[in-house]
C-alpha cells in the first residue's frame, strides 16, 4: 500500500490548496489514465470542501492511499465542540437550522458534525422518529448494532442507496453528486469524538 502523508487540514484556502497539491503530486507519480487522475481529484476536491464548509473547533487529518489499484480519499477529524455551542449558533439563524446542509455532501457534512457532537445520541439512530431528518438522513444507511455501547456506528453509502426509490428528493441529489457517481462506496465510521470517512474511489 503506498499513501500520502496525513495533512492537517482546517477550513482554511491555504489548508484546502495544500491538500490538493498533496493529491495531484500523489496522482503524478501513479500509472493512471487522465480521466481515473481528474475523477480522484474531484473527490479530494469535493472532500477538503466539505472540510472547508464545517464550523466550531475540529481537527482533520486528510489523506490519499492506493492499494492493489484500490483509490480511497481518508479523513479523520475529531472536535472539541459540544451540541450546546452548536445550538448556541444556530440560534442566530431565522429557522434555527443549518441551511447550509444542502446537497449530498452538505448532509453528509451535517452527519459527521452531528455524530462528533453528540455521539450518544447518534447511538441511538436506529430508533429515531423519522420524522428527524437530520439523524434519519444517516440512519438509513447506518450498519451494525447500535445498541452494544462502545461499538462504533458505520453509514455506508451502499446502504443508504438501497433505502431510497427512484423519484426521492434525495435520490435526486445523489444523481447530481460529484462523489456518488465517482465512488464505489462511502463509509463513515464514528467512535466517541472521532469520525473517519473513507472514500472508495470506482
Amino acid at each position: 500500500m503506498t499513501q500520502t502523508d496525513k495533512l492537517y487540514i482546517d477550513n482554511t484556502d491555504e489548508k484546502a490548496s495544500a491538500a490538493i497539491d498533496m493529491v495531484d503530486a500523489f496522482l503524478d507519480g501513479k500509472d493512471l489514465d487522465r480521466k481515473k487522475k481528474i475523477h480522484l481529484r474531484l473527490l479530494a476536491e469535493e472532500t477538503v470542501g466539505m472540510v472547508k464548509a464545517m464550523t466550531g473547533d475540529f481537527e482533520a487529518f486528510f489523506w490519499m492511499e492506493e492499494d492493489s489499484g484500490d483509490y480511497r480519499v481518508k479523513l479523520n477529524l475529531k472536535t472539541e465542540m459540544d451540541r450546546e455551542k452548536k445550538e448556541e449558533l444556530l440560534s442566530l439563524s431565522t429557522t434555527g437550522e443549518n441551511t447550509a446542509a444542502k446537497g449530498f455532501m452538505g448532509r453528509l457534512r451535517e452527519v459527521i458534525e452531528n455524530s462528533l457532537l453528540d455521539f450518544d445520541n447518534t447511538l441511538k439512530l436506529q430508533q429515531q422518529n423519522e420524522a428527524n431528518v437530520g439523524y434519519n438522513y444517516m440512519g438509513m444507511g447506518v450498519v451494525g448494532d447500535a445498541s452494544m455501547a462502545g461499538t462504533p456506528i458505520v453509514w455506508s453509502l451502499a446502504g443508504y442507496k438501497q433505502t431510497l426509490e427512484d423519484g426521492e428528493e434525495a435520490w435526486d441529489e445523489l444523481e447530481r453528486s460529484i462523489v456518488a457517481s465517482l465512488a464505489k462506496d462511502v463509509t463513515i465510521g464514528i467512535r466517541s469524538n472521532v469520525v473517519d470517512m473513507t472514500i472508495l474511489a470506482r
